[in-house]
């Protein structure tokens, strides 16, 4: 079993703040908005209880064939909310391989914490390189099936709304 909950650091108290994604097989980090452009904005007024996880590139889930399974980035979580997000920089064609990310990571938590008391979950997939022209679809079949299959509502979106 690998315990998600262990690799937690709590994010200060602050109206927001970014998620950093260099693109260089490190794990992303938490930075000041504005720091830098490879960023999603996380929108936490001030919440004194949000806690960050860095998915990929350090917790180390594996497939059943043994080999490095692709994750979302991130998680964030408060006490009632878990969200998992992941940060492309594509231009075209990378809707699929993100959501696909978020679903293996998804699988591998409910694996792992098949108890979780998290009433809200939330699946952020993100795009800095698209900042201004995000979403030229409505994507609702695939909304429609993250909340059928893993009870997560999906958005696709820079900016992460606050946690409930």
């Amino acid at each position: 079993m690998i315990d998600f909950f262990s690799y937690a650091d709590a994010v200060p108290t602050q109206k927001e703040f970014a998620i950093h994604d260099d693109l260089n097989q490190q794990p992303v980090f938490i930075e000041y908005v504005g720091a830098s452009e490879k960023q999603v904005i996380v929108i936490s007024n001030n919440s004194s209880d949000y806690n960050f996880i860095a998915v990929d590139h350090k917790i180390h889930l594996k497939r059943d064939d043994g080999s490095d399974d692709n994750v979302c980035d991130a998680m964030l979580y408060t006490s009632n909310s878990l969200c998992f997000i992941e940060i492309k920089s594509q231009r075209e064609d990378w809707i699929d391989k993100a959501s696909k990310q978020v679903i293996s990571t998804i699988v591998h938590f409910d694996n792992n914490h098949p108890n979780d008391i998290h009433r809200h979950r939330e699946a952020y997939l993100c795009n800095w390189k698209r900042r201004y022209n995000l979403v030229d679809v409505s994507h609702k079949q695939l909304k429609n099936d993250f909340w059928q299959n893993y009870k997560t509502h999906l958005y696709i979106s820079n900016t992460v709304r606050e946690l409930v």
